[in-house]
Parts: C-alpha cells; structure tokens; sequence
C-alpha cells in the first residue's frame, strides 16, 4: 500500500504535535508531499520485516 510520510519544518513540530491545536486548515497545509530532494530511497535489508530485529544497521544501503 502507498505511505507518504509527513516531513515537517521546524516551526511546524509544535503545532503538529500539540494536541490541543484545533485548527484544521493549519494541520492540513502540513500534509504536502516533501521536496524530492530531502526524500532518498535505497533497498534494504528483510530483516528490517521483523518486529523482533532493531538496530540502526537494519536501514543501511544494501550494495548494489
């Protein structure tokens, strides 16, 4: 299924995270795609599937 995570300027992490901020107009004009160049991807490995593995090196680049 399509994820899209939430990438959030500094001064929008209050607002986000205040759960008394009401105004859904504000929180709305959070949702928007992030600028392709803060956005990378590389392959990893199966291990990181697995709720039981953590660490860091789960998220490594693969070699190509």
């Amino acid at each position: 299924h399509d994820r899209m995570p939430v990438v959030l300027p500094p001064d929008a992490w209050e607002p986000w995270l205040d759960p008394t901020v009401d105004d859904m107009d504000l929180l709305q004009s959070f949702l928007v795609p992030a600028p392709n160049e803060l956005i990378t991807m590389h392959k990893v490995s199966t291990e990181v599937n697995s709720v039981r593995n953590k660490g860091a090196e789960l998220v490594e680049p693969l070699p190509q």
